[in-house]
């Protein structure tokens, strides 16, 4: 029997809007345990993802930014923290991805898997109709793995 993504699926769903700031954001993920969001508009209609790789990003210095610093020696820590203090203040609008992985429902296991695995993704929504119904993490596929061999192995 084919087990589908709304199975293992959390129904209980963090998310922000657009128009959020990417410090509401923050709290989310770090109060949570969270490695990214779901973004939605009214309905709960899905219009992008906020990772915490995406916040990164935004407050981390590229190489060619690094090397055109006047000195090598300077505090980059504190300028990372800086950074990240104006990243903060930004909409998390700004900063997400705008075309998100997502599955549907009916997906199969397989699927989910192959998704995770070949785009990287540690959390991927479920979508119905444009909808954001659900979402499996990678905590949730592992644990429905174990929960089925082991059911497999007491018959």
């Amino acid at each position: 029997m084919k087990t589908e993504a709304r199975e293992i699926m959390h129904k209980d769903l963090t998310a922000v809007t657009e128009k959020d700031r990417v410090e509401d954001a923050l709290h989310a993920l770090y109060n949570q345990r969270l490695s990214g969001l779901p973004v939605v508009k009214e309905d709960w209609v899905l219009v992008g993802f906020l990772s915490e790789t995406d916040i990164l990003k935004a407050a981390f210095p590229t190489y060619l930014e690094f090397l055109a610093q006047s000195s090598f020696l300077d505090d980059s820590e504190g300028g990372l923290v800086n950074r990240l203090a104006t990243v903060a203040n930004r909409l998390v609008g700004e900063l997400m991805n705008p075309h998100p992985y997502f599955v549907e429902p009916t997906s199969s296991l397989v699927t989910v898997a192959d998704m995770m695995i070949r785009k990287r993704i540690k959390r991927l929504p479920v979508v119905e109709n444009g909808r954001l119904v659900g979402i499996i993490d990678r905590g949730a596929f592992f644990e429905h793995m174990m929960e089925k061999r082991t059911n497999e192995r007491t018959r």
